[in-house]
């Protein structure tokens, strides 16, 4: 690539990463994904010119909001190069997709855990404080409903069940985290493989996305972290602990269902509209996520994409 192509390349990466950024910010709703996609095109900069150029152009994007941004926006974007780092950090090392998406989200949520115990000071004053946050934002949302025109009822028993509501997500909230960021981290995963599939091998080492199962021996930590739930009173941090495990493992289990709902579409040739209908449903509808992660889970015996006979007869594997 010639020298004006490359730096068209980096001014491009770097505009839209800092745009995707700062739209995201600023729109309450779609923010979210695009925050998401801010660190896609920084490393799909480094997946065509290399690593090192990439840490160039990351680095630069840093010292802008630095210069430039406010705090909020040096804090956000800075858990977007640690994660554009981490990244870096795990592809090109044959490593299967569940280790860097492992890396890339046990990495960032170490790094955003340590922040918040410093900023906080204890994790019980930690706990205090987002309690109290989370029963405020309730409270806006049921003010907001009713002036919307809900039912009263509706929105007195939503306020009566504030209180259990916040105390299960505070319980929750390590898995949430973690949960986010592994979703963060393979939705960049997935789009890379897509945009780049001479590089697939570089990317994770794996044949096809589409025919990716969690290891085997994740089931044990579902088994004994579900059962563990059922422990007697006296044991709340033990079962706490359980909770976030067992919910980190249907994530994984969430994912392989993906894989396999994904798989299908595939193989049948479903129109493309009715995927993202379906997708849509699963993400955003509570009983087609169930039937995801029970998809996943129960893989493990029903073998539904036919993979075992396929690894012993690869030759007829088509």
């Amino acid at each position: 690539m010639s020298r004006l192509g490359l730096f068209r390349s980096f001014a491009l990466a770097l505009a839209s990463s800092l745009l995707l950024f700062l739209s995201g910010m600023a729109l309450p709703l779609a923010g979210f994904l695009l925050i998401a996609l801010a660190p896609q095109p920084i490393l799909g900069f480094g997946i065509k010119n290399g690593k090192g150029r990439a840490m160039g152009l990351l680095a630069l994007a840093v010292v802008l909001f630095m210069l430039f941004g406010g705090e909020e926006l040096q804090w956000g974007y800075s858990l977007v190069a640690l994660m554009v780092l981490l990244l870096f950090f795990s592809l090109g090392r044959g490593w299967p997709v569940e280790y860097v998406v492992a890396t890339a989200s046990g990495g960032m949520f170490v790094a955003v855990s340590g922040i918040l115990l410093y900023s906080f000071g204890s994790l019980s004053s930690l706990w205090r404080d987002l309690d109290t946050m989370l029963r405020e934002n309730i409270e806006l949302s049921l003010k907001t409903y009713e002036k919307l025109g809900f039912s009263g009822e509706v929105t007195e028993l939503l306020r009566e069940q504030a209180p259990r509501i916040t105390e299960m997500v505070v319980r929750i909230m390590p898995a949430l985290l973690f949960a986010g960021f592994a979703i963060v981290t393979l939705l960049n995963l997935v789009m890379l493989y897509r945009r780049f599939p001479d590089q697939r091998s570089v990317i994770v080492s794996a044949g096809d996305l589409r025919e990716w199962k969690a290891p085997e021996p994740l089931v044990w930590c579902f088994i004994l972290s579900g059962l563990s739930l059922f422990l007697p009173a006296g044991w709340e941090a033990w079962k706490i602990s359980a909770l976030n495990l067992f919910l980190v493992s249907v994530v994984f289990y969430f994912f392989q269902g993906l894989a396999i709902v994904a798989y299908y579409f595939h193989h049948k040739n479903v129109p493309h509209f009715l995927r993202s209908l379906a997708y849509v449903l699963i993400f955003f509808e509570q009983v087609f996520t169930l039937f995801v992660v029970a998809l996943g889970l129960f893989d493990l015996w029903g073998d539904f994409r036919r993979l075992k006979k396929k690894d012993l007869n690869p030759g007829g594997a088509s």
